[in-house]
């Protein structure tokens, strides 16, 4: 069995059941100019996230990011346990300034 199986069918199922919950997610919302829909994509996929809506949304373990294409680049709503907020946003971050666009 993987490692990554989302249900062992047993008691384990519940032990992190915490980080299904995304109403306890603390959110914040960034301005990226300059950066297109697809590259937000790439840079949270690089982060482990999914598709789940192409362009739109990006879910990982414990975290979601919305994107939203402005006229100057995106808008990125994150949303993760507060535990992993600031580090998702730095990260993020970090793939921007790594990217030679």
């Amino acid at each position: 069995m993987p490692i990554s199986t989302s249900s062992f069918g047993d008691s384990r199922d519940e032990r992190y059941s915490e980080y299904q919950s995304a109403s306890e997610y603390e959110r914040e919302t960034l301005s990226y100019p300059g950066i297109t829909a697809l590259q937000a994509e790439t840079y949270l996929k690089r982060l482990g996230g999914g598709v789940e809506e192409k362009l739109r949304r990006v879910e990982g373990i414990g975290w979601v990011a919305e994107i939203t294409a402005t006229d100057d680049g995106v808008d990125i709503v994150f949303a993760a346990h507060d535990e992993l907020l600031d580090d998702l946003i730095r990260r993020f971050e970090e793939w921007i300034a790594r990217d030679p666009g």
